[in-house]
């Protein structure tokens, strides 16, 4: 007689697609090239930088200062009005620092930036590690996207300083890549009158990866077996 029970009366699947299935999700590989401050030593002075007083400071210096070489940082700073005028990022003791100063009601902008090498459609997550500091202003991470002879800001996230050990230390962004060759950006300003400065430590970007794993129980005797569904109409097996 033939068995038409979908589950046997042990618990083992007799028809494929009962298992029921959890989805958990990683981020992996690192996909940003010298994001540790410590590795980086001084190298960050003496990056390619750009001054700018642009209307829009931050595509300005993608377009007149392109990335050229994967993988590479560039620099940008404010030079003048309508800004204030600011020293471009620099690396030193293990910190990318980054400048800021409002001066007669003028902003400024203290940035690097670097072109990525990714998968289009993939998502991605940044994560900047801050530097503890009581200087006050924001970090902005922004994604661009090539379009033309334009860029495109995919997507950016800000946290406030101050830095402290009661506040949040890691700054997240999650972003789908456009293109290839998308441009991550981070910059600081400040509407502090004083010259101020802030540090980040580390910067990385990792690709999500999903993966589904069989779901477990334990029964009444403390075995572990898989936990399977029941589709309509399924025979029931006898104990």
């Amino acid at each position: 007689m033939k068995d038409n029970k979908q589950i046997s009366s042990r618990g083992i699947a007799q028809q494929s697609g009962l298992d029921v299935f959890s989805s958990i999700t990683t981020y992996n590989g690192e996909y940003l090239n010298w994001g540790d401050a410590s590795a980086y030593v001084s190298q960050l002075g003496s990056d390619t930088d750009y001054a700018t007083t642009a209307a829009d400071p931050h595509t300005d210096a993608l377009i007149n200062s392109p990335a050229s070489d994967i993988g590479r940082w560039y620099r940008y700073h404010t030079s003048g009005a309508p800004y204030t005028s600011v020293s471009a990022p620099t690396s030193s003791s293990g910190a990318f620092v980054f400048y800021g100063q409002k001066t007669g009601g003028l902003p400024s902008y203290s940035g690097m930036y670097q072109k990525l090498s990714l998968i289009p459609s993939n998502e991605y997550q940044v994560e900047i590690q801050t530097v503890i500091s009581a200087d006050s202003g924001s970090i902005t991470a922004a994604i661009y996207t090539p379009q033309e002879s334009d860029f495109v800001i995919i997507d950016k996230h800000t946290e406030s300083s101050p830095f402290i050990n009661t506040s949040t230390g890691i700054i997240t962004l999650t972003f789908t890549a456009k293109t290839a060759n998308d441009i991550i950006q981070i910059y600081f300003t400040t509407n502090d009158t004083s010259s101020v400065s802030i540090s980040i430590s580390n910067i990385s970007i990792k690709e999500k990866q999903e993966y589904l794993v069989p779901v477990y129980a334990t029964d009444k005797w403390g075995n572990d077996h898989k936990v399977l569904r029941r589709t309509t109409n399924q025979a029931i097996p006898n104990d």
